[in-house]
């Protein structure tokens, strides 16, 4: 017969159990701890002779160790290898405190008459991570299909970047309406200061990713070049920038940072990073396309809305003025001057029904003529205000009114709106733009502070001035009694 293994098998069982990757700890049916590999100092952060004797709790949460101690007890009552606690989110606990999800696995071990459990612990970070991010799209696509804005879902895409990406600060830059590109959503303690920082649509550090759509790693964002000031305040060190990028269309970037002296990210955190801001942006490109198709949807229920007031409602208002004007030959005294009203009264109904009809939001979209030129400029200036100005219009406007004389009104009307926003406090801004007699006349009345030196004021109402000499017009600014400005641009259509 041939000679056996010169290796003792205790001595082999020893080798294995010492080079096991998965921590291995050995408790007997009280619980306590007997025997641990030498992979737990890599895991839980102790040495395996600190373990002996300890209650195997040492290495579970706080918050965990009486359900764990009942697991500890069903176990040994119905001894065999399984997975233990199959379906829970099972989690450790290291030395200094930090939590992390591990899978663990018993094996029940009789020796000497003695019960014992050998459990075999496995880190599930990254496990965990990847199911954590596959629920964290689905939540953000979910939100988004329920009718969420791309504005309220990107502080819950920084937030659940950072805690998957085990990150200590989040932000998100995204494109401003201004061309440059924003800071928009932040997440992480004292990330405020950076909500709302601009950034270079060429050279900033975001922009050259957005551009290359390739991730970058910053060793430490505290002397790094090209990255906003306001973030040495912050303390970082390691920096991820991932660009956010869905069918070659660039969102913005996902960039995140550590604080400094804690580790670098690593191949795995990058690919981690690109494939949850990868699907992040296929999931706003989701939400966008809902949007569009609910859009449409509006545009065609306006139009429907705008023909049953113009062909219905304002014909039937037209037709009772034509009666009142019909009875009024016939009628005199104060009976007469409430026909009179009435008559004045329908007009302005007929002119708010044709103003509403344009302000139909699907139809603001697809602006097209001066009507809705002047509405859709009056509503950029909502946020600046605090309200939307009120447009009314009189006459054939985007019938009679040339383009040359259209571009300056819209000149105009902007500038007289920026110069509300800058100097007037005003609660209240209207305009209104009326054909009378082959001249287009223009006026923006708020109820603000008022001028106090006339039209030469400013540039603005100069230029305001200028554009209606040069088309051979005029422009006056006047006080508003009691409060407010009142200005009057009036050009003749022939310009």
């Amino acid at each position: 017969m041939g000679s056996g293994p010169n290796h003792e098998p205790g001595q082999l069982l020893g080798a294995i159990f010492s080079a096991s990757p998965d921590a291995v700890v050995v408790i007997d049916d009280s619980g306590t701890i007997v025997l641990s590999s030498p992979a737990v100092t890599d895991l839980f952060g102790y040495f395996p002779e600190e373990l002996v004797g300890e209650p195997i709790e040492t290495l579970v949460p706080l918050a965990l160790r009486d359900r764990h101690r009942e697991h500890i007890q069903r176990f040994f009552a119905e001894p065999r290898a399984r997975q233990m606690g199959v379906g829970l989110q099972l989690a450790g606990q290291r030395r200094e405190g930090e939590e992390f999800a591990v899978d663990v696995s018993l094996t029940p071990v009789e020796l000497r008459g003695k019960r014992y459990a050998a459990a075999f612990v496995r880190d599930a970070r990254d496990r965990q991570q990847a199911i954590d991010r596959l629920h964290s799209v689905n939540e953000i696509t979910q939100r988004l299909l329920s009718g969420a804005t791309v504005q309220t879902i990107l502080p819950f895409v920084a937030q659940r970047a950072r805690i998957l990406s085990r990150s200590d600060a989040v932000w998100i830059v995204t494109p401003s309406p201004s061309g440059e590109l924003e800071i928009t959503s932040v997440d992480g303690a004292g990330t405020d200061v950076l909500l709302g920082v601009t950034l270079s649509a060429e050279t900033s550090r975001s922009a050259q990713v957005m551009q290359t759509s390739i991730s970058e790693v910053i060793e430490d964002l505290s002397v790094a070049a090209n990255v906003p000031s306001e973030v040495i305040e912050l303390g970082l060190g390691p920096g991820l920038y991932v660009p956010l990028v869905a069918d070659e269309r660039r969102l913005g970037t996902l960039v995140l940072a550590r604080l400094r002296g804690k580790s670098a990210y690593q191949e795995l955190d990058i690919a981690f990073a690109e494939v949850f801001a990868s699907s992040t942006a296929a999931a706003i490109e989701i939400g966008e396309v809902r949007d569009e198709i609910d859009r449409l949807g509006i545009v065609a229920e306006d139009e429907r809305i705008a023909r049953d007031l113009h062909d219905t409602v304002i014909q039937q208002l037209f037709a009772l003025g034509m009666s009142l004007q019909a009875t009024r030959a016939a009628v005199s005294g104060k009976p007469g001057e409430r026909i009179d009203a009435a008559i004045d009264s329908l007009d302005g109904v007929i002119k708010e029904i044709r103003n509403t009809i344009f302000r139909l939001p699907g139809r603001t979209e697809e602006a097209s003529g001066l009507r809705d030129e002047m509405l859709r400029l009056a509503d950029k200036y909502r946020e600046e205000l605090g309200f939307v100005p009120r447009v009314t219009f009189d006459g054939a406007i985007d019938l009679v009114i040339p383009e040359a004389v259209t571009t300056h009104l819209l000149q105009v009307f902007g500038e007289g709106l920026s110069n509300i926003v800058r100097h007037a406090n005003a609660a209240n801004v209207e305009a209104m733009v009326a054909i009378e007699d082959g001249w287009l006349v223009f006026s923006l009345v708020d109820d603000g502070i008022g001028i106090t030196e006339g039209p030469k004021g400013g540039n603005g109402l100069r230029n305001m001035q200028t554009r209606a000499a040069n088309l051979g017009g005029v422009c006056t600014v006047l006080r508003r009694d009691p409060n407010g400005t009142i200005v009057e641009w009036h050009v003749p259509l022939n310009a």
